[in-house]
């Protein structure tokens, strides 16, 4: 039983590790990047994020930039299994923040290695 023990609690804390944040804000959303980062498949999947938001141009076509010139935005999107933004927290909640979460959420991105994947990004 003891050598069980230690197998346990090593696949605990590998669940947690892609787990949904607990409340609904920015820093635990942050928490469950950090704990995502490092992940398998995590780099590649952000490459292809970013290469298929690009191509969507989700961010240029919703009109967000115009609002609060200049300033920096960061989100953290929440990608479920299906390859769907199904969260979108921000650092912010001005009117450009607001934007650019909605703009986000809904979107349909690529099939994620794990999931939730969250995936960082900042804006301006």
């Amino acid at each position: 039983m003891r050598a069980i023990t230690p197998i346990c609690a090593g696949l605990m804390i590998g669940a947690c590790a892609a787990s949904p944040p607990a409340t609904d804000n920015f820093q635990s959303a942050m928490a469950l990047f950090n704990r995502a980062k490092d992940l398998p498949g995590f780099a590649d999947y952000v490459d292809a994020f970013v290469r298929s938001q690009n191509a969507q141009h989700l961010d240029v076509k919703s009109g967000c930039y115009e609002k609060n010139v200049g300033q920096r935005i960061a989100l953290i999107l929440t990608v479920d299994r299906n390859g769907r933004i199904t969260e979108s927290y921000s650092d912010s909640r001005t009117a450009k923040a607001k934007c650019f979460k909605a703009a986000y959420k809904g979107a349909q991105m690529p099939i994620p290695p794990f999931a939730p994947l969250p995936v960082q990004l900042a804006m301006r």
